[in-house]
């Protein structure tokens, strides 16, 4: 409705949308902020890297946010063999409420791909720029291991696939 189209490659009211770019979910948050009434202040965005891990990990040190083993009955990826995106809550939510935190599609974050700080920080900005932007999440059509909470694998942000979705998050206008 948003943005007037719906590019994914499996569609449907409840599935999420993917086959996306990384400026694509960016102009989607833009103009959702713009259609929204959202308070002053704050815009809808792509979250950064660190936050998208602190709500996965949802407080665990696990692998997953629900231990450190992966199973079919617990996140849609390539052991469950249904070979496409599943309805937003076919799972089990993390201990903070979130669905599909592990599988189903990657989710693009804001942050370009740079080393891990070193020492301990809060709520760390990836570098101002690079080549490729971070993903998380895993996907339908990766292994268990592509999935735990500290995976960051990266993508062109001009990349469109079927497994690249994006999760949108509240945030303070920088």
């Amino acid at each position: 409705k948003i943005m007037g189209n719906n590019p994914s490659q499996f569609k449907g009211e409840k599935l999420p949308v993917e086959t996306i770019s990384w400026n694509d979910a960016v102009a989607f948050c833009e103009a959702l902020t713009k259609k929204e009434r959202v308070p002053n202040g704050w815009k809808f965005s792509l979250p950064s890297e660190a936050q998208w891990e602190y709500a996965c990990r949802a407080g665990t040190t696990t692998n997953y946010s629900w231990g450190n083993d992966i199973t079919p009955k617990l996140a849609n990826y390539k052991d469950s063999a249904l070979n496409k995106t599943l309805e937003v809550g076919s799972y089990n939510p993390s201990p903070w409420g979130f669905f599909d935190m592990h599988g189903n599609v990657w989710e693009r974050t804001a942050d370009w791909h740079g080393a891990y700080p070193r020492s301990s920080v809060t709520d760390p900005r990836g570098p101002s720029n690079a080549s490729d932007r971070v993903n998380r999440g895993g996907s339908w059509n990766h292994a268990g291991p592509n999935l735990g909470s500290g995976s960051r694998p990266i993508r062109n942000p001009n990349n469109r696939s079927g497994v690249l979705g994006f999760r949108l998050c509240l945030a303070p206008a920088r």
